[in-house]
C-alpha cells in the first residue's frame, strides 16, 4: 500500500518537451491543497537555463541573468553554473505560469520538464524542502531559519549537489565525465596544502569554496585555475580564510575535455616548523602553562563550593529552556548566547562527532535499541514524530538516543549524557568516535558483543536493558580509572 501511494505521489502532474527561446504557457487546475509548484528540467545542453514566471517572459534576455534572484521570474542559476544535467525551480502556486529556456549559444537544443503540484508550504529560500533534485524523496537535510542546512555530504543552495569525503595523503581514483564537475569535501587541519596527480592531466581545472549556510557560492569555471601535477593552494586558502571561519572546504574538479578522464588525486599536508623552533616554542609554552595552572589551582579552591550549587541551578534551567525552545523552532535558532549557561562543547565539535540519523533507518540497523522511543530531553516521540525535524536523532557514546537538535542544545551547555549523566571529554569522544557502524563508518571500539546483540534484535527488551545497564557501568568504571590515573 505504501509503495502504491509513493508511485502516485512521485508521478508528475504534467510533463513535456521545450524548445529554446520559445515561451510556453501552462494552465493548471486550482486545488485547496496546492501550495507550490516544483518544476524539474532535464537539459541536453550545458548552455541552457530555464525560467519560470507568473508573467510574460518574451522580453527577458540571457544577459539579464545574474547570481542575484530576479523579482519577476525564478531560475536555478547555481545549477547552470555547475553544468548540471538538471535544474529545479519552485514557485508559489498559480493557475497560469510561463516557461522559457534561454541558450547562450544558438544551437536550438531541446529540453524536457516534469511539473509537480506540492502540498508543502512554499518557502522561497528552501527549494523542494532542501531535498536537492529529488522529488518526492527525502534526504537528511532540513530548512531552518529560512535557509537549507545540508547534512551528510550534500551542499548547494537547496542541497542539490553531492560530494565525496576525502582525507590527507591518500590517493583517490576519480572518474570525471566530459564537461562535468565532481565535488570533494575536505576538513582543514593546516593551510599548507598541495594537490598532487600521478597521471598527466590536460584541461582539468580546480576550484574550492568554504562551507557555509546558506551555500551561495559553489566551485565554478569563472573562479577556477588549471590543475597541475603539483599545485600548492596555501596562498589561496590564507587569502580566502580571512573572510571565512569554516574549517571545511568543497573542492570542485572540472573536466574541460570532450572525453571522460581517470584521475589519481591526492591532498598532501605539510608542517612548516622545524624541530629546533618547535623545542623553543614548547619550552615557552610549558613555562607559561605552569604559571597559569598554579594561578588556576589557587582560584579553583576558592570557588569549588559555589560551582557545585550553580551547576544544579543551571541543569534545571537547561531542561526548562530546551522544552520551551522545542515548541518554537525560530526561538531555538535565534538563541542568545549566555556564557553562564553554554559551558559544553563547541557547535562544530558536536556536529562532527554526534552525527544525525533518521530514527526509522537507525532502528532498522540496531533493532535492539527500539526501547528508546521518546527523547529524554524534551519527552517528545522520535518513532512517531509529527514533523520531519523530530524524526532526526543522534546517539551518544553510551548508546542513548535523543532528538538531534535536543542533544546539540544539551551538549552546548554541559558535557554529559542527558539520560545517564555519563561525563564526556573531548579526548574520550575523539578516541571512541565513531561508536556506531551506520553507513560507511566503521567502529573503532572493540565492545562488539553489546552492539551485535543490539543489531540482531534480542528476544526480550528486558535483556536489552540489562545489557545496556552493564555497558554503562563498565563505561563509568573506565572513566573513574582514567580520573584516578
Amino acid at each position: 500500500m505504501t509503495l502504491f501511494i509513493f508511485i502516485i505521489k512521485g508521478k508528475p502532474n504534467q510533463s513535456g518537451t521545450l524548445e529554446t527561446n520559445i515561451e510556453y504557457q501552462i494552465n493548471l487546475d486550482y486545488s485547496s491543497k496546492a501550495n507550490s509548484i516544483i518544476i524539474k528540467f532535464y537539459l541536453y545542453s550545458q548552455n541552457v537555463v530555464c525560467l519560470v514566471s507568473q508573467t510574460n517572459l518574451d522580453q527577458v534576455l540571457f544577459t539579464d541573468l545574474t547570481d542575484s534572484k530576479s523579482e519577476s521570474f525564478s531560475y536555478d542559476y547555481q545549477s547552470y553554473l555547475a553544468n548540471s544535467a538538471y535544474q529545479l525551480v519552485e514557485i508559489e502556486f498559480q493557475t497560469i505560469i510561463y516557461i522559457r529556456c534561454l541558450e547562450s549559444h544558438q544551437n536550438s537544443e531541446k529540453s524536457s520538464y516534469e511539473l509537480y503540484i506540492s502540498e508543502t508550504p512554499f518557502i522561497d529560500t528552501c527549494n523542494n524542502d532542501c531535498n536537492g533534485y529529488n522529488y518526492p524523496e527525502i534526504q537528511n537535510s532540513v530548512c531552518l531559519s529560512m535557509y537549507c542546512n545540508c547534512l551528510d555530504l550534500n551542499f548547494g543552495l537547496y542541497c542539490q549537489f553531492q560530494s565525496s569525503k576525502i582525507y590527507s595523503n591518500i590517493y583517490y581514483k576519480l572518474t570525471i565525465e566530459s564537461y562535468k564537475w565532481i565535488y570533494l569535501k575536505y576538513e582543514l587541519s593546516t593551510t599548507n596544502i598541495e594537490f598532487q596527480c600521478i597521471n598527466e592531466v590536460q584541461d582539468v581545472f580546480y576550484s574550492f569554496v568554504f562551507q557555509k549556510t546558506p551555500q551561495k557560492i559553489i566551485p565554478t569555471i569563472e573562479n577556477s585555475q588549471k590543475l597541475k601535477s603539483i599545485t600548492n593552494i596555501q596562498e589561496q586558502l590564507i587569502n580566502n580564510q580571512t573572510n571565512n571561519n569554516a574549517d571545511v572546504i568543497y573542492i570542485g574538479l572540472y573536466n574541460n575535455q570532450s572525453k571522460t578522464i581517470d584521475l589519481q588525486f591526492k591532498i598532501v599536508t605539510y608542517n612548516d616548523d622545524n624541530n629546533e623552533s618547535m623545542f623553543e616554542r614548547n619550552k615557552i609554552i610549558i613555562i607559561i602553562t605552569a604559571c597559569v595552572i598554579a594561578t588556576l589551582l589557587l582560584f579553583a579552591i576558592g570557588i569549588s563550593a559555589l560551582r557545585t550549587r550553580k551547576q544544579k541551578q543551571i541543569r534545571k534551567q537547561v531542561q526548562e529552556d530546551i522544552r520551551r525552545n522545542l515548541n518554537n523552532d525560530q526561538q531555538q535558532t535565534n538563541r542568545v548566547f549566555n556564557p553562564a549557561i553554554y559551558k559544553g562543547f563547541q557547535i562544530r565539535f558536536i556536529k562532527d562527532h554526534f552525527k544525525a540519523h533518521y530514527y526509522d533507518k537507525f532502528i532498522l540497523v540496531y533493532p535492539g535499541l527500539s526501547q528508546f522511543q521518546e527523547c529524554a530531553v524534551c519527552l517528545e516521540q522520535m518513532n512517531k514524530a509529527n514533523n520531519k525535524l523530530q524524526r532526526i536523532c543522534s546517539v551518544t557514546p553510551c548508546f542513548h538516543i535523543f532528538h538531534y537538535i535536543c542533544l546539540q542544545e544539551w551538549l552546548l551547555r554541559q558535557k554529559n549524557c542527558p539520560f545517564c549523566r555519563t561525563e564526556y571529554t573531548r579526548k574520550k569522544i575523539i578516541q571512541d568516535f565513531p561508536w556506531l557502524d551506520i553507513g560507511n563508518l566503521q567502529i573503532k571500539n572493540t565492545d562488539s558483543n553489546y552492539l551485535s546483540r543490539m543489531k540482531n534484535q534480542i528476544e526480550s527488551v528486558n535483556e536489552s536493558r540489562i545489557e545496556l545497564n552493564n555497558h554503562q557501568q563498565i563505561q563509568q568504571t573506565h572513566q573513574l580509572e582514567e580520573i584516578k590515573d
